[in-house]
């Protein structure tokens, strides 16, 4: 789909003043979705699990991410006048687009928290646009976030910067809240620079870079001399996270794709510019510079925006089938949390440096999340055990696969069309009759020791595996022994490639012809995957993934191994090969 115009060359490096045009030319695309009074956005009919008050506030907040720190930086940005129109009207309980009262749990919460930012950055704007009454109206909105439950999560971060905010203005706030939300951050870190997300389930995802440091480094911007310990916490934990982090991204900037709200793209981009802000020991700005460049880069060359230049939800391409319960339309806005540097002055060395490329180890591990990371032909690669969680759609898809990547994508609907001869990605299947098949969606036991990942699990009742993964820079040794009180139908699958076959039944697939051992089992057009039986047990297939169930190619297909194993202890052993195709 055509957009309009890129407003910068998307191949050149990003300077300060290519960003702030690129973020001018966002906001300027969806200042035409404004609904009434200013009061929100409303880019398509899609919904969320929330009401239609809180969406059209999601995409009005939202838009903060970006325009606040820009105007923090001094640079003009279009529709600003319209945004705190908005906000005056959507928290005046005597107008009709009124946003209504935040309540527990409450969609409202969320996006509260770039309204606390804006008080916080740019408090002249605000006071120069917004009369007396109506930021008293404001204040007592926000302060509902005080009185309501919060889930237990990177959420309580929302209360402590609305909190934090409202303390400037003197409204009346309750520290001793504020005091609680803030051990309760503390109480979710678990080391080597990682919180786990979720106080019972421990996600270890994304909501680190876009959430916990992201909102830890704001902290220790506004309170580096009157809570220097915990400022000082939020940063060295940020720089510890930063050596992990950068291992997620690819050597032209792609980031892996895995768990949930993939939606928000280049939004873990933001990061990098907010921790050039506090330095670091072992990442030059130049270092910071071009890791959040080429991130960006690299979503400038994706068809990610409609018509009008709007994001659209989706990841690679537009694509309601990943998306989450929570996903309106609106979303995908959070991704403008990527301009955080432009709050940097100009002469900052984040923007003064040149990019450099970074070089890190070609593997790396992180005991404490149970995850390796590596690089392959200069794409990342990431094994990992699940969370024990969930509430979240495609579950299973999004975070319990042996493997996710920057490139090749991973697929949601992986188990759904098997006997239809569709299979998705970095899957060990089991079936009793070849037509239900189930896959890990949780563990028992997870362990990470001298490179390997271990991890016990259970398919289902009378079956039970246990999975060594051992990466490297050149594949993936995958070993399983599995343990089952039947005879079994087995399906094993390898990355994803941006290839499309036609689609036969199972039967039909296995009935075909071997494929050659000379060359991979997936060829598409700028990627490869491959997948063997380093035992000879199983058929060497290839098997197209349903359409659009891949994140980034809408076309893809997997390497498959496909056979029978008797009842009692069998032992899989498989090799995987990927990466770009020259």
């Amino acid at each position: 789909m055509m957009h309009p115009p890129l407003p910068i060359d998307p191949d050149a490096p990003i300077n300060r003043d290519a960003a702030a045009r690129l973020l001018s030319w966002l906001v300027g695309n969806h200042l035409g979705a404004f609904t009434q009074g200013n009061a929100g956005l409303k880019l398509g009919s899609t919904v969320a699990a929330y009401d239609e008050g809180a969406a059209r506030l999601e995409g009005l907040s939202r838009l903060l991410w970006g325009v606040v720190p820009a105007l923090a930086g001094g640079c003009p940005m279009p529709g600003v006048e319209s945004i705190v129109e908005g906000l005056a009207n959507g928290t005046d309980p005597a107008h009709p687009t009124y946003w209504g009262e935040a309540g527990d749990m409450d969609q409202r919460l969320v996006e509260m928290a770039a309204i606390a930012v804006f008080l916080r950055e740019a408090p002249d704007v605000l006071n120069r646009l917004m009369p007396q009454a109506a930021k008293e109206n404001l204040f007592r909105w926000l302060s509902k976030i005080q009185d309501v439950r919060i889930n237990p999560s990177n959420w309580r971060f929302f209360r402590i910067l609305v909190i934090d905010a409202l303390a400037t203005t003197g409204w009346p706030v309750d520290r001793n809240r504020l005091a609680e939300e803030l051990d309760f951050i503390d109480s979710q870190y678990v080391g080597d620079g990682w919180y786990k997300d979720g106080a019972e389930v421990g996600r270890f995802d994304y909501y680190n870079p876009f959430a916990f440091h992201f909102y830890g480094l704001l902290y220790a911007r506004w309170h580096a001399a009157d809570d220097p310990e915990r400022s000082a916490r939020y940063i060295e934990r940020a720089r510890t996270f930063a050596l992990s982090y950068r291992h997620w991204f690819a050597e032209d900037g792609a980031a892996i794709a895995y768990g949930r709200s993939m939606t928000y793209r280049f939004g873990t981009a933001g990061f990098w510019g907010l921790l050039a802000e506090v330095d670091h020991p072992e990442l030059s700005a130049g270092s910071l510079r071009g890791l959040w460049s080429r991130a960006m880069r690299w979503w400038l060359a994706q068809p990610v925006f409609d018509a009008e230049g709007q994001l659209t939800v989706g990841y690679g391409y537009p694509n309601l089938l990943m998306s989450e319960f929570y996903n309106s339309a609106q979303s995908p806005l959070w991704a403008l949390k990527a301009f955080a540097p432009l709050a940097l002055p100009a002469d900052h060395p984040f923007w003064s440096a040149e990019e450099e490329a970074d070089e890190p180890a070609a593997t790396h591990t992180v005991a404490v999340s149970h995850q390796i990371t590596w690089r392959t032909n200069g794409i990342a690669y990431l094994a990992a055990a699940p969370p024990k969680h969930r509430e979240v759609r495609h579950v299973s898809d999004k975070y319990a696969k042996f493997a996710y990547s920057s490139h090749h994508g991973f697929c949601v609907e992986s188990l759904d069309w098997i006997a239809s001869g569709f299979a998705g990605d970095n899957i060990l299947a089991f079936s009793r009759d070849g037509l239900s098949w189930a896959f890990r969606t949780k563990v028992e036991e997870a362990f990470l020791e001298g490179g390997e990942l271990t991890t016990v699990w259970s398919p289902f009742a009378g079956c039970r595996v246990t999975t060594r993964q051992r990466p490297s820079e050149a594949g993936e040794l995958r070993e399983s022994t599995v343990e089952a009180d039947f005879p079994l139908k087995v399906l094993a699958t390898g990355h994803s490639a941006d290839l499309w076959i036609t689609p036969r039944s199972l039967q039909q697939v296995i009935e075909g012809d071997e494929l050659r051992d000379d060359k991979p089992a997936a060829e598409g057009a700028t990627l490869f995957s491959d997948l063997r039986d380093l035992d000879g047990k199983l058929l060497r297939r290839v098997l197209p993934s349903a359409p659009n169930t891949n994140l980034i190619h809408p076309h893809s297909a997997v390497p498959a191994l496909l056979g029978s194993i008797p009842a009692g202890r069998s032992l899989l052993r498989t090799y995987l090969t990927a990466g770009g195709r020259s």
